[in-house]
């Protein structure tokens, strides 16, 4: 080929065939990711040039929108199978499609991570000057919870899970700026595989992006579909490309109050709460969860919903219950989803009488191949693991789930599901029809569902389901690692449920210190404080007569309602430079609370380094994100109870120890140079289930507390001149708090900082709205 060819999408991301003559991908630097080609299973193009190079012009509008594109024709290849690619002029996207027209027999590679069929990218190869120095790679490992993972540009210094494989998505490319370029798939979710080298002696292996290598056969007309979108960001790559998704499959999600598990506080009988194949002293699994209930009920501690673990059905690998615990979790696949009979000799029967009535969950996980569920059933077998061939057996367990009581049902062990069975992974849709099945027995009976240990595909594909309530983005609670790396894996995997519209759930924590029969938790606080801005569940896990009340209590209100943001803390962009627990680089999150004034902005920032080093903490209002404000507003230091006015341009600096936390909420000053703080003794203190509605209108600041009803609830503010008047309004009637230089002094105060803080009884109704008239 003479001549160089190009197509082009918008703000410059282009696909062109240059003199090389190589495919390169361009985007104000010359080549992001190296000579592109086409292989299927070891028959690469030449360093993906094609031998036979033919193109033609196509073009259209689709989901997406108004596109140019090349159906690409490469070497003669083993089977009929067609390439091409779409540029879209109103989007910063390239869709690379391949396709197997006639399908395909046998095309299994020697392992998952060697697609059979793939776009294949070579960064090591790129031409000098290709991207900015500096520039780093990320994304998400295929292994439980999604590991966030980060490397050079090269892709060849991942510090994997090394049980798992050397797979990473999505896949971004990130400047020193923060441009960032994007590669994930918009379908396929389960069948698709971005397959980076293991280390670096495997350099020259590339970036291959198809079909896993235990993808057996494909139908006719088989297709998959792989987005590079370019951003100005890492956040805002993975948020457009999340859009698209969302779009293309008219995803509804949950919302953040679905039930009583994801929307009010919890207790967990999960690894690392003190009642994991545990009892209490001379007591049984029932009483012991009775107990339990009893303890929090006296102790005012406003617990709605009791998830009960794997401990309660039968394993391959039977684990003793005793006062000691169990100090490991293995991986042995479940016998029977039913009530083990040394624990429960009766069934569960009236558990959920004795428990309160409470609303429970219920634990699953991966099959057995000795279960006795598949001497009757159709099953993938695979050594000791099993998968349920249809759907029946999936939907007698939730109808099962549902006659115990459960409103959640948990799935755990996702990723053994998946890399445990090669029949669930030969042949397309299978992944894709379990999980669909399980979302639509859920819905039949009325539950919701969580995801546990998924992989990235299991993020993605929850797009098409309707029932998943949450989903977990972090490794188990104390388990193997300090508290620090679950901090930095649940902070970045947040930021990718938070794209695609999840729930996260950040596990399982103690309130409590060092009991009888727990060493308790240092670092409560921080566990508390993740659990309350997770806008998902919060669950504890405490020893009876232990739980510390007023810590829970910043998370929820009295009657067990969460107080939340409204979408879940995640890192900001420039962590995704480096990882925060490898190196010494601050970790530093953000979530925020919408409200007719303006955004609420909720920042905590972390000593997560594994160096244990002191550390000094920079954090700009400009590294906020799209949320960052514009103008002045007013910092509140949530530890020091102070706060300060800071203009848009600035930020503040902090000196944090190992493992210790700086946490700030950003408010905008508003019209009169006055802002509400919120409730200060709840983590999201301007959440909307507290505080709602706040706004600017006449000259005057409202907004609406919420509450238990029955409850006093005490918000803070600032207000540069004291107001001339302070109203509680409820619908029997108006109460004056504040009228000029007079007030009710056990109901309002401001001070000459400009402080101000104003006592709200919600009444029988829980809520009543407040007027504060600015100073003229």
């Amino acid at each position: 080929m003479e001549s160089e060819i190009a197509l082009a999408a918008a703000d410059g991301l282009i696909l062109r065939f240059d003199k090389t003559p190589h495919w390169r991908v361009e985007w104000k630097e010359s080549d992001w990711l190296g000579p592109v080609g086409v292989a299927v299973h070891a028959q690469a193009t030449a360093a993906g040039r094609p031998l036979r190079f033919v193109s033609r012009d196509f073009g259209g509008r689709d989901d997406l929108g108004e596109y140019s594109g090349l159906d690409l024709d490469w070497s003669p290849l083993p089977f009929a199978l067609h390439t091409s690619a779409r540029a879209y002029a109103s989007r910063s996207l390239i869709v690379l499609r391949i396709a197997a027209p006639d399908g395909a027999r046998n095309l299994a590679s020697a392992s998952f991570v060697q697609p059979s069929v793939a776009w294949t990218f070579h960064p090591s190869r790129r031409q000098i000057g290709g991207v900015p120095p500096g520039t780093t790679s990320y994304g998400h490992q295929y292994s439980e919870f999604a590991l966030p993972v980060s490397s050079d540009a090269n892709c060849a210094g991942f510090f994997f899970a090394p049980h798992r494989p050397s797979v990473v998505e999505p896949l971004l490319f990130i400047a020193p700026d923060g441009r960032t370029l994007l590669l994930a798939p918009l379908d396929g979710f389960h069948e698709q595989i971005i397959s980076v080298p293991a280390d670096a002696q495997h350099l020259d292996d590339g970036v291959r992006c198809g079909w896993h290598g235990d993808l057996a056969d494909v139908p006719a007309g088989f297709a998959t579909e792989l987005a590079l979108w370019a951003a100005d960001s890492p956040r805002q790559a993975l948020a457009g490309w999340a859009e698209l998704l969302l779009q293309r499959y008219q995803t509804q999600r949950l919302t953040r109050y679905a039930d009583d598990l994801v929307g009010k506080l919890s207790y967990w009988t999960d690894n690392g709460a003190v009642y994991y194949y545990r009892t209490e002293p001379g007591c049984d699994y029932a009483t012991t969860l009775e107990r339990v209930v009893e303890d929090m009920h006296e102790r005012d501690v406003p617990i709605r919903s009791l998830q009960i673990d794997s401990w309660f059905y039968p394993h391959q690998n039977l684990r003793p219950v005793s006062t000691e615990g169990a100090p490991i979790v293995p991986p042995s696949g479940m016998m029977r989803w039913e009530p083990r009979d040394d624990l429960f000799p009766e069934g569960f029967g009236d558990l959920r009488k004795r428990v309160g009535g409470l609303a429970l969950a219920f634990h699953s996980r991966h099959f057995s191949s000795a279960s006795p569920y598949f001497k009757g059933r159709s099953a993938w077998c695979d050594g000791e693991y099993a998968h349920p061939a249809d759907a029946s057996l999936l939907e007698d367990l939730m109808a099962q789930a549902a006659a115990w009581g459960a409103s959640t049902y948990e799935q755990d062990w996702m990723v053994e599901s998946f890399l445990g069975v090669r029949g669930l992974r030969q042949a397309p849709g299978r992944a894709r029809a379990w999980q669909e099945s399980l979302d639509r027995a859920a819905g039949e009976h009325g539950m919701h569902l969580q995801w546990c240990m998924s992989t990235p595909a299991d993020f993605f594909q929850s797009v098409t389901l309707r029932n998943l309530a949450s989903i977990r983005t972090s490794g188990d609670y104390r388990y193997l690692f300090d508290n620090g790396l679950n901090w930095v894996w649940f902070l970045h995997t947040n930021a990718l449920a938070r794209s695609l519209g999840l729930n996260p759930y950040k596990d399982v924590f103690l309130s409590h210190g060092a009991t009888s029969l727990s060493d308790g938790e240092a670092y409560a606080e921080v566990e508390a404080l993740l659990a309350a801005l997770s806008a998902g569940p919060v669950g504890i896990g405490d020893q009876i007569g232990h739980s510390n009340r007023d810590l829970i209590l910043r998370c929820c209100r009295e009657d067990g309602v969460l107080i939340k943001p409204d979408v879940p803390i995640a890192a900001i962009d420039r962590c995704f430079h480096a990882n925060a627990f490898l190196h010494p680089v601050p970790l530093v999150g953000e979530c925020h609370s919408l409200h007719p004034a303006g955004y609420w902005i909720y920042v905590a920032a972390f000593n997560a380094c594994r160096d244990k080093q002191t550390m000094k903490v920079r954090v700009d209002l400009a590294d906020l994100g799209t949320t960052r404000p514009m103008r002045r507003v007013v910092v509140y230091d949530w530890r020091r109870r102070s706060f300060e006015l800071v203009d848009a341009a600035a930020g503040w600096d902090v000196e944090l120890g190992f493992q210790d936390w700086d946490y700030r909420i950003v408010c905008p000053l508003l019209s009169g140079d006055m802002t509400v703080f919120g409730d200060v003794a709840k983590y999201a203190a301007a959440g909307d289930r507290r505080v709602a509605r706040i706004r600017i209108a006449e000259g005057a600041l409202h907004f609406q507390v919420r509450g238990a009803p029955q409850t006093c609830v005490e918000i803070h503010g600032y207000a540069r001149r004291r107001p001339r008047e302070v109203r509680r309004w409820v619908p029997d009637g108006t109460k004056i708090l504040c009228e000029d230089n007079a007030s009710q002094v056990d109901t309002w105060s401001w001070d000459a900082s400009g402080r101000w803080i104003v006592r709200v009884d919600v009444a029988t109704l829980g809520w009543a709205d407040v007027t504060l008239l600015a100073a003229v």
